[in-house]
């Protein structure tokens, strides 16, 4: 029941597309050209499982993953 933040930050040129997922699912999606936060406020067990940033632009895709 506590609140989490999740940053990514990714630079590129052209700025990436950076996108938050668990599992296949799209979570936010935002063109920026620094970071994009991930607010989950408050987590629950169901939430659990694998979070993963990815930062895409033409030349390449990039993820992280916790």
């Amino acid at each position: 029941g506590t609140p989490v933040d999740l940053g990514c930050e990714a630079e590129g040129r052209p700025p990436p597309l950076l996108s938050w997922f668990r599992g296949g699912t799209v979570l936010r999606e935002e063109p920026v050209s620094t970071g994009l936060k991930l607010v989950l406020p408050r987590v629950e067990p169901d939430q659990a499982g694998t979070y993963s940033c990815v930062a895409e632009n033409r030349h390449g895709r990039h993820n992280r993953s916790l």
